[in-house]
């Protein structure tokens, strides 16, 4: 392409992408793992700043092939993009990753910070952004060779704790067993994981190595009193993957009969007997391997993805994620997550419900109408038709 064609289509591109609001936007991409790129932010708070760590991935190029241009917004309706004049820090950079930092001050009101990252060469472009607001109650971050981006640790494994304003931090350990949610269509939303009562407590200093010794919860705060601080789940080594036959039961309460799940939790892990009731299931050995391979690769999307205070398939995303997959439309409206799947023409809306815990945590909007949709759904897992 000459360059005065160049010059045009990077003028319109930007033409498009000015004209168009957050909420007028598809994330659908944000949960699909063969998309070819990804990009993770965290965002911290401190006294005086507000601290964003990214991590821009890309599935099979070299990560130069990629641009970011940073946007703010004034809200998600907004058209007009104001470029962003704070200057991003790269942390790392490897082949197929990048990691910076960017830093701005305590806002008066709300803003969206918006990347837009570009394929130099197709110029194809997807967006990813970040609700920047003074009250968010994330005060630090955790460290291992650069930021972890992830929503969990590796119990055993050494991390550095950090807070953004380097004070000393208390840490509550809860050693809580999170309950499954319950189906979209039930009337109940499930129990509150609101509020926690702690296993054990201890101080660290903001720098110092930590090396989880135990499967749960930690909460980290420079102040007990108030509702802010952060929090990561620590689990086995083969997280957010189940490969130990003990770790398969819970999470099919979801696709069997009560008959069969309470047959899989007397199985205590025995294979044989486990094997025997997915293939009562499924009616078919080739059909049994293929429906588990299957349903716990979406298991372990759904934990990649929406693993928070507890693992990603028991929230209410990771649950319709699990069962559904990736949706056709994702909007992003407000406090709102709208995921929208053609083939069954079902729209599940997902109400943002934060807490210290996890700030990014969703509810899903339960209704009686799902029920046909789901049981349908969930006959074509146990016909293994995925």
């Amino acid at each position: 392409m000459n360059r005065p064609a160049l010059f045009t289509t990077l003028l319109l591109i930007s033409f498009v992408a000015n004209g168009q609001s957050v909420i007028g936007l598809n994330f659908n991409y944000w949960y699909n793992p063969l998309n070819e790129v990804d990009l993770q932010m965290k965002l911290s708070r401190g006294t005086n700043q507000l601290v964003v760590h990214y991590a821009l991935k890309s599935l099979s190029n070299t990560i130069e092939k990629y641009s970011i241009t940073w946007e703010k917004r004034n809200s998600y309706s907004t058209r007009e993009a104001v470029p962003v004049t704070e200057k991003d820090s790269i942390l790392s950079a490897l082949p197929n990753q990048e990691m910076g930092v960017m830093k701005f001050g305590i806002p008066t009101k709300p803003w969206i910070l918006l990347a837009k990252v570009t394929n130099n060469e197709t110029l194809k472009s997807w967006y990813y952004f970040k609700l920047m607001e003074a009250i968010f109650p994330s005060t630090g971050w955790v460290e291992n060779n650069g930021v972890v981006m992830e929503n969990y640790l590796i119990r055993g494994h050494s991390y550095t704790i950090k807070s953004v304003d380097d004070k000393p931090l208390h840490v509550s350990f809860y050693g809580t067993s999170f309950s499954q949610p319950y189906p979209p269509f039930s009337e109940k939303t499930g129990p509150t994981d609101q509020f926690l009562f702690h296993d054990s407590t201890f101080h660290l200093n903001s720098g110092s190595p930590f090396t989880p010794v135990h499967n749960g919860l930690y909460l980290f705060q420079q102040d007990t009193t108030a509702a802010e601080g952060f929090a990561v789940r620590v689990a086995n080594e083969n997280f957010p993957k189940f490969a130990k036959i003990e770790e398969l039961t819970a999470p099919l309460i979801f696709v069997t009969t009560q008959d069969e799940f309470k047959q899989l939790v007397l199985a205590k892990g025995d294979k044989p007997k486990v094997d025997k009731v997915i293939l009562d299931i499924t009616r078919d050995k080739d059909r049994a391997k293929n429906f588990m391979r299957s349903y716990f690769q979406r298991i372990e999307l759904a934990n990649r993805y929406f693993g928070s205070f507890k693992e990603g398939w028991k929230t209410d995303r990771g649950m319709i994620y699990t069962i559904f997959g990736v949706p056709d439309e994702l909007a992003k409206n407000g406090g709102n997550e709208i995921w929208y799947y053609k083939n069954s023409g079902t729209r599940f809306t997902f109400v943002k419900s934060g807490s210290v815990y996890d700030p990014e945590n969703y509810v899903l909007l339960r209704d009686k109408r799902f029920t046909e949709t789901w049981f349908s759904t969930i006959d074509l897992w146990r016909k293994s038709r995925f």
